[in-house]
């Protein structure tokens, strides 16, 4: 223990400090930004934590389901996210969980693959399931989202399909 408090404290005295909430696995990552998201009615989100728990020039991508069959396409940075959602989410209410999780790590980058299953707090009903690609890289200890893509599910593409072996 005594090892462990005085490596700790050679760390801090170098400037290098691990943040709050760090993640310090691929799964602490992903466990993460589904909290900091999800929330009752009424309570703003951690913007700070969550803008945090992404790299510089990060990217987030929806594909959205059209009703003829096609995707659109919409492609954010982290900032154009919360502008967006940030009043929204907290109106509502909304809860992010997740369902499954099928993990690649290769050194210090990571592939998640992650289901998950959406509930307005408001309405208490599951409005939405769907899957995210979740990549990150580990910067100075800590695991960051390098990008975040996700995609309802419908009838054509159900959940299981994203974890079928190719």
């Amino acid at each position: 223990m005594k090892t462990l408090l005085i490596a700790g404290a050679g760390v801090a005295a170098l400037g290098w400090v691990m943040p709050a909430h760090a993640q310090e696995t691929p799964g602490e990552a992903v466990e993460a930004l589904y909290e900091v998201i999800s929330g009752p009615v009424g309570e703003p989100r951690d913007w700070e934590r969550f803008r945090a728990m992404f790299l510089d020039g990060a990217q987030m991508t929806v594909l959205a389901p059209m009703p003829e069959g096609e995707e659109r396409v919409v492609t954010l940075i982290v900032e154009e996210y919360v502008s967006r959602n940030a009043e929204r989410l907290s109106e509502m209410g909304f809860t992010e969980a997740e369902t499954r999780r099928q993990t690649h790590v290769y050194g210090g980058l990571a592939t998640i693959l992650s289901a998950y299953e959406a509930t307005r707090s408001d309405a208490g009903e599951t409005f939405a399931t769907g899957v995210n690609t979740i990549v990150l890289a580990r910067e100075e200890g800590v695991w960051k989202v390098a990008s975040l893509a996700w995609r309802s599910e419908t009838e054509d593409w159900p959940v299981e399909r994203a974890f079928e072996a190719q």
